[in-house]
């Protein structure tokens, strides 16, 4: 890739690709730095204009962390693991993202317990006896949706999480 000169010019090109970005969606400063990276501006551009758009306020890592911790919560679909993965994949330090998932859960009022059964019921797993298969089938499903191991052992008892069940 052809490295972009430095100078105003470049840095108002860079400034205007980023406001494209974020007029899309809110990104992280890492995945804005990316952006840059790949379109081949050198390091001192992509500084400066960071360092515009953050004064600017469009770029706030605390806030997208929170705005997307909140966001993710109150789907409903996943647990707070798997939301704290998603955020670190934006490129967010773990205390940011933490912090943003702590805030997050007090603004939604999130009940792992109850959106774990909530996950469950869409699949039809809740109101009747399981069979191993199922208890293990529940259990994996609300492990890969980031509940943690109390939570579906709340909910699903002990389930060996191994596919064969005693039935086979």
């Amino acid at each position: 890739m052809v490295e972009e000169p430095e100078g105003p010019e470049a840095v108002q090109r860079a400034t205007d690709a980023c406001l494209r970005l974020l007029s899309v969606r809110a990104r992280s400063r890492h995945e804005l730095t990316l952006a840059l990276e790949r379109k081949g501006y050198p390091g001192p551009v992509r500084d400066e204009v960071l360092a515009r758009l953050a004064q600017w306020g469009y770029l706030d890592d605390a806030k997208f962390a929170r705005d997307r911790a909140t966001s993710l919560l109150g789907r409903g679909k996943l647990g707070p693991r798997a939301i704290l993965q998603r955020l670190q994949a934006h490129g967010l330090e773990g205390t940011v993202a933490r912090q943003a998932l702590a805030s997050a859960k007090d603004a939604v009022g999130f009940d792992a317990l109850e959106a774990a059964r909530q996950v469950l019921e869409k699949r039809r797993l809740t109101g009747r006896p399981l069979d191993a298969k199922e208890q293990a089938r529940a259990g994996r499903l609300l492990l890969s949706r980031g509940f943690s191991p109390d939570v579906v052992t709340r909910l699903v008892g002990e389930p060996s999480l191994d596919p064969s069940g005693q039935d086979e």
